[in-house]
């Protein structure tokens, strides 16, 4: 008689457990399709993307940051008021797929995945807010480009 009790007991607490395991991975399953439907995109994130694919290639700077990030603020702060013309995407307003892709992208630049990542044209890359390298990239090298056009004109 116990040896049945104890049989019938364990069959019960097996069932209780598989499906409690079919709820969580049901529930898990549901999380990563969640995940993957990102919200529609803006037109500017539509663009943003678009250009991302190929940094600094269109003349401009490119600036992959985060809007919590205190060295992506006082880059695009440094930028802005340098009246430097650059492009800026916000990787964390991105969800899912896009924002897996965009990460890719930056480590692709930089393996450490650190913000910001400023792609200039020419292939430089700038990691984190400096000052002076900005400076140089953006201002000094594009003088010396710029008084070379000219002459050659």
């Amino acid at each position: 008689m116990n040896t049945t009790v104890i049989v019938v007991v364990a069959l019960a607490l097996v069932s209780v457990l598989a499906l409690l395991f079919l709820r969580k991975l049901k529930s898990g399953e549901d999380a990563a399709k969640q995940q993957d439907e990102s919200p529609a995109l803006t037109p500017e994130q539509e663009e943003l993307l678009g250009l991302s694919q190929t940094p600094g290639e269109d003349g401009l700077p490119f600036m992959f940051a985060l809007t919590t990030c205190r060295h992506c603020k006082k880059t695009k702060e440094y930028l802005d008021a340098n009246d430097a013309k650059y492009h800026l995407l916000f990787v964390d307003e991105f969800h899912g797929k896009n924002r897996s892709d965009l990460m890719d992208k930056v480590r692709s630049y930089n393996p450490r995945g650190s913000f910001p990542t400023i792609i200039l044209p020419g292939g430089k890359v700038v990691v984190g807010f400096r000052e002076q390298l900005l400076r140089e990239a953006l201002f000094h090298d594009s003088a010396v480009i710029a008084e070379s056009s000219q002459g050659n004109s």
